[in-house]
């Protein structure tokens, strides 16, 4: 049947292989035309719709996976595609990089990052590994940055789609409850997990919290530095390189 596709189960260990498959690349293709069909503003690339159908077939989401040999899966198109409209599309959350929250979020990442370096938190500067190996600044304010990009992305789904009144937890304190609510107004106890791959298919919440959201992110190379791009301007970086390459320098003149 053609609403049938047949792929190695292999293939699911393998992300990089996964998308140089030739059915995979199918089915990117379908689904980025059933979006279009449904008028929808959101714009996926292929490898972020390439994740997301990993995802889909780890998990067996919406049930696409009608058979499964041990060697090989067979996933209904069909299936994949109404999880698609039903699934995907209603709870695919578009950030600016000049909304507040996400202005919020950069601000709170970049004291989160400076307290670690001073030792003002429990967190380490340290990576985990065979050995111990120190992080740069930077990239523990990445870390910072996309791991609670999940929170203010769920803050935007709630308030948009249920009127809600969402208060997150911006407070930075080495004295922090166990069970502390990522989102402070709720009469539950919520932990909110993100993962910067979309094609992940799980996360870990302590045991003691009501409800675990679990969030999956599409997060530019180098976020921090498109920031700076976005907020400061090239021309602001322009203007300060001219005050401090000298008049003489005729090579970065020209650049400038």
């Amino acid at each position: 049947m053609e609403n049938l596709v047949t792929i190695s189960k292999r293939l699911l260990g393998s992300p990089s292989e996964f998308k140089k498959t030739k059915y995979v690349q199918e089915l990117v293709s379908e689904i980025k035309e059933k979006i279009e069909i449904e008028g929808q503003k959101i714009v996926y690339n292929d490898k972020e719709l390439t994740e997301l159908v990993l995802s889909v077939c780890r998990c067996n989401d919406f049930n696409v996976i009608v058979k499964d040999t041990g060697r090989h899966i067979v996933i209904d198109k069909n299936r994949l595609l109404d999880w698609v409209k039903d699934k995907l599309l209603p709870n695919t959350v578009l950030l600016r990089i000049d909304e507040e929250d996400v202005v919020r979020l950069f601000i709170f990442s970049t004291e989160m990052t400076y307290r670690m370096f001073l030792g003002g938190t429990r967190a380490t500067v340290t990576q985990k590994g065979f050995r111990e190996r120190r992080r740069t600044f930077e990239s523990i304010l990445v870390d910072q940055f996309t791991g609670k990009l999940g929170e203010v992305a769920v803050k935007k789904f709630l308030e948009n789609d249920f009127s809600a009144n969402i208060e997150l937890d911006w407070e930075i304190s080495e004295d922090i409850s166990k069970y502390r609510p990522d989102i402070l107004n709720a009469k539950k106890i919520v932990s909110i997990r993100t993962s910067p791959t979309l094609a992940g298919i799980w996360a870990e919440a302590d045991l003691g919290f009501d409800y675990g959201i679990f969030v999956k992110c599409s997060v530019p190379l180098h976020p921090i530095l498109q920031f700076f791009i976005e907020v400061c301007g090239f021309s602001s970086l322009l203007d300060f390189a001219d005050k401090k390459i000298p008049p003489d320098d005729e090579i970065f003149r020209d650049y400038l």
